[in-house]
């Protein structure tokens, strides 16, 4: 019979089961038959000091060392009882701290789970909002430091060591939980938060109430942002569709304030360029500035940065005043001058949808060989083949003997709706039911055969009566009219406008005699009374043909 710290009683060959009770640190054993003297138990003491819980737990640690070949049937105390217990002693050493030593003593046990981590982070970030302590106090010290390390769940201690402070925090903000990482933002300094930024795009996660915070920091930061962070922010916001207005407008009045002193960085303004049209921002000023920079910078910008400038402009539809030296050096430009042949088709698309191309342009990217060198890289994309479809039929509809696009090319092109785009059509069609009813007056959902959908088409005559449409044709006393509906995705943000791509379709559909009604979702509200659409489009209606 052992007898340790005068509270456990061990009798070999008995069976025992492991009980936990309500302390933290009251592990008892049981044995099913317990001989124990009356002396013994009267020894017993009824409250255990914290010496003797401490006497007790290193008794019990060192059990399994007393026995190298202990019975068969001996239970050993359950890990996750035992796992339990840590934890909430963990837990209670978080909750006393009430110093940074304090708090960061908690990291130096052995094990520390990502919560536990989590939970100093965020005490440590309320402590820096409020002034308790301050980020250089702790950002260098080892322990804080195996907190980045369990959050960032790596596997590579070596690695993780030799990362900057600001990169550390950059993978922390990355990976852990949404509200607790956005508390963090307040206390990183600019080149900090764009980095975490670089962070959340490099890792594809859009986490909103961390992009909203990081937004909301940088916005309120007094330096100016110069063009390599800007880059970096607006390539982030365009891959995690993050357009945010404020901070957009932010980094666009800092790009124009930097953009003179750059004489040796035309990649930069390249990248800025690109991610201000795929996120649809007309910031006038803004490219107006780019547009500059571009003429006032031919000894450093290379034909890529020309040729990126003019898409962007041509998908916001914006031609700045003082475009013209950017436009004359993107018309000398070559096709040899170009990475691939898409880009080449990109840029004289821009240059037709801006209505700067010229016929020679537009016959390029119809040739047998250049459609073979669109081949060589494997099947053409339906982006690209639509493209195509629209040169082709504006060449052929204002210069009918110019070369033919190949007809395997346009066929089996989809065109169709996005689900949002129909729901918008579909309650523009529920509008004109008022106006037009029968099927004979109105043809819904027309393919144009150039590569693109109109939503409808009807036909009235100067006082704005419905026509029947197979009497429209070819009757220059009546007006046929194609409805271009323009929602959310079809319009520039900042300055309000239809993209480039849309005012090209109502110019191709002007070619072909139509007079275009476009209707905006800022316009037209399918959630408006029945009679105020209905009086909006006979407003418009009238409008278009006392115009024409």
């Amino acid at each position: 019979m052992l007898k340790l710290s005068g509270l456990v009683i061990w009798r070999l060959g008995s069976r025992a089961a492991v009980r936990k009770y309500s302390s933290p640190s009251a592990t008892v054993f049981k044995t099913e038959k317990l001989e124990v003297s009356t002396n013994i138990a009267d020894k017993v003491p009824k409250e255990e000091s914290g010496e003797d819980r401490g006497l007790v737990a290193a008794a019990f640690a060192s059990l399994t060392n007393l026995d190298t070949n202990p019975p068969e049937d001996k239970k050993k105390p359950s890990p996750k009882s035992v796992k339990y217990s840590r934890a909430q002693q963990i837990d209670g050493q978080i909750q006393k701290a009430v110093d940074l030593n304090s708090l960061l003593v908690v990291a130096e046990n052995p094990v520390v789970s990502r919560r536990h981590a989590l939970k100093m982070v965020s005490i440590l970030s309320d402590w820096a909002t409020s002034n308790k302590v301050k980020l250089s106090d702790f950002e260098k010290d080892p322990r804080f430091l195996k907190l980045c390390r369990i959050l960032a769940r790596s596997s590579t201690v070596q690695a993780m060591s030799s990362l900057t402070m600001a990169e550390d925090l950059s993978t922390v903000l990355g990976i852990t939980g949404d509200d607790e990482a956005a508390r963090l933002i307040t206390n990183l300094t600019l080149p900090q938060m764009v980095k975490v930024m670089k962070a959340l795009q490099n890792k594809g996660r859009r986490s909103t109430p961390l992009l909203r915070a990081l937004s909301h920091s940088i916005t309120s930061q007094n330096e100016v942002i110069d063009l390599k962070k800007s880059a970096d922010l607006l390539f982030s916001m365009a891959s995690l569709n993050f357009p945010d207005p404020v901070l957009l407008d932010r980094i666009c009045n800092d790009v124009i304030e930097s953009l003179p002193s750059n004489k040796d960085k035309p990649a930069v303004v390249n990248s800025i360029t690109i991610s201000l049209g795929l996120m649809k921002y007309r910031h006038e000023p803004a490219l107006a500035a780019i547009a500059d920079w571009m003429h006032s910078n031919k000894d450093i910008r290379r034909a890529s940065d020309v040729a990126s400038a003019v898409v962007t402009l041509a998908t916001v539809d914006y031609l700045p005043p003082t475009a013209d030296g950017l436009i004359q050096s993107a018309l000398s430009l070559k096709e040899e001058e170009m990475a691939k042949s898409s880009s080449w088709l990109d840029l004289v698309f821009s240059l037709l949808t801006l209505n700067q191309a010229t016929k020679s342009h537009l016959e390029s990217t119809l040739r047998p060989e250049f459609i073979d060198k669109l081949l060589s890289a494997g099947e053409i994309p339906i982006p690209s083949r639509r493209k195509l479809m629209m040169i082709d039929s504006y060449l052929h509809l204002t210069s009918p003997s110019s070369p033919r696009l190949p007809e395997d090319i346009s066929v089996g092109v989809p065109v169709m709706y996005t689900k949002e785009k129909a729901f918008f059509v579909m309650s523009i069609m529920d509008t004109f039911k008022s106006l037009v009813s029968a099927d004979a007056f109105l043809k819904k959902e027309c393919n144009s055969g150039m590569g693109f959908l109109y939503d409808a088409e009807f036909a009235v005559d100067a006082k704005c009566h419905p026509v029947p449409l197979d009497k429209a044709v070819n009757n220059k006393s009546v007006y046929r009219i194609a409805v271009l509906g323009l929602d959310y995705h079809d319009m520039t943000r900042k300055t309000i406008a239809p993209l480039g791509i849309n005012q090209f379709y109502s110019r191709l559909l002007e070619l072909k005699g139509y007079k275009v009604l476009q209707i905006p979702y800022t316009e037209f509200n399918s959630k408006d009374k029945l009679v105020s659409r209905v009086q909006y489009i006979e407003k418009r209606l009238k409008d278009l043909v006392s115009h024409s």
